[in-house]
C-alpha cells in the first residue's frame, strides 16, 4: 500500500512541477485592522496594539486577507520577541524555508531585513480557484520591494541570509505524507545541514516545531550538526493554533 501511495503522490507533484499555469492571485482585503483585532480576546488586543505601535502595519489590510492579517500579527509577535528583542541585526537578506504561498512575507519585512527570499518545494500546488502557491507568493513578493518567491528546492540557494525561518519542517515522514509530498523529498538531515550551512556569520536561524516529537526529532537533527541548542515553548496570544510549539533558535558565531 506505501508503495502505491508513493508512486501516486510523486505522479501528482511532478503533474504540479508541470502544470505551472495559474489563475490570478487574489485575495478579500481586511480592509482594516479593527476588523481582526476587534475580534480577538483581550490579552490578544493588546499585544496587537503593541505591535502596531511599534511596526507600520498600514500596507496590511490592503494586502491581507482577515486569516492572513491574524496570521501575520502571530508571526511579526515571534520574530518580535526572538528576532528583534533577541540583538540580532536586521540588515542584509532574510530566507523563509516551505514558504506555501508567502503569506506571512508582511510580518517577516515589517521586523527586517526588508528583502527576502521565499523557497518552497511544492509551489506549483493549486487551490480550488485555480491558483497556485507560486502566483498567490509571488503577488506577495512583488509588494514588497527586493522579495523574491522561489519555487524548488532549498538546496539550490547560494545563501548567505542573515536571518533564516523555518516554521514546522518535515522531520517526521507522516506529516510529509500528509500533505501529499512523495517520500523521496524527505531528507531532514540534508535539508538541516543545507539551512544551517546557508546563515551567514552572526545571523540569526528560527525553527518552529509543532509537537513534543518534533522537537525532539529536530533536536537530533542539530546535534548531527554539531549545534548545541535548546528547544523552548512558544506561546503567544495571537496564535491561532491549537497543538504546542517550540522554537529553536540559533545564532552563527561571528567569523
Amino acid at each position: 500500500m506505501s508503495g502505491a501511495r508513493d508512486f501516486l503522490d510523486d505522479l501528482a507533484f511532478r503533474m504540479r512541477g508541470r502544470l505551472r499555469w495559474s489563475a490570478p492571485a487574489w485575495q478579500w482585503p481586511a480592509r482594516k485592522l479593527a476588523r481582526v483585532t476587534d475580534r480577538l480576546p483581550p490579552e490578544a488586543q493588546a499585544r496587537a496594539a503593541t505591535l502596531a505601535a511599534a511596526y507600520d502595519l498600514a500596507a496590511w489590510p490592503r494586502l491581507l486577507a482577515r486569516a492572513q492579517l491574524h496570521e501575520n500579527l502571530y508571526v511579526l509577535d515571534l520574530l518580535d520577541r526572538f528576532v528583534v528583542g533577541g540583538g540580532t541585526a536586521t540588515g542584509g537578506r532574510g530566507l523563509d524555508v516551505g514558504a506555501k504561498d508567502g503569506a506571512t512575507l508582511a510580518a517577516r519585512v515589517a521586523v527586517g531585513p526588508a528583502a527576502w527570499d521565499l523557497v518552497e518545494l511544492d509551489a506549483h500546488r493549486r487551490y480550488l480557484d485555480l491558483s497556485t502557491r507560486r502566483a498567490h507568493g509571488q503577488r506577495l513578493a512583488h509588494a514588497f520591494p527586493g522579495c523574491r518567491y522561489l519555487p524548488g528546492s532549498v538546496v539550490d540557494l547560494p545563501g548567505p541570509y542573515n536571518v533564516i525561518t523555518w516554521f514546522l519542517p518535515f522531520v517526521r515522514l507522516k506529516p510529509l505524507r500528509a500533505w501529499g509530498l512523495p517520500a523521496r523529498c524527505f531528507e531532514p538531515a540534508r535539508l538541516c545541514g543545507q539551512v544551517v550551512s546557508l546563515l551567514a556569520p552572526g545571523g540569526c536561524l528560527l525553527v518552529v516545531n509543532q509537537g513534543e516529537s518534533e522537537r525532539d526529532a529536530q533536536a537530533a537533527l542539530f546535534a548531527e550538526q554539531g549545534i548545541t541548542v535548546t528547544a523552548q515553548p512558544v506561546s503567544s496570544p495571537l496564535s491561532p493554533f491549537r497543538l504546542p510549539r517550540f522554537l529553536f533558535r540559533w545564532t552563527r558565531p561571528p567569523a
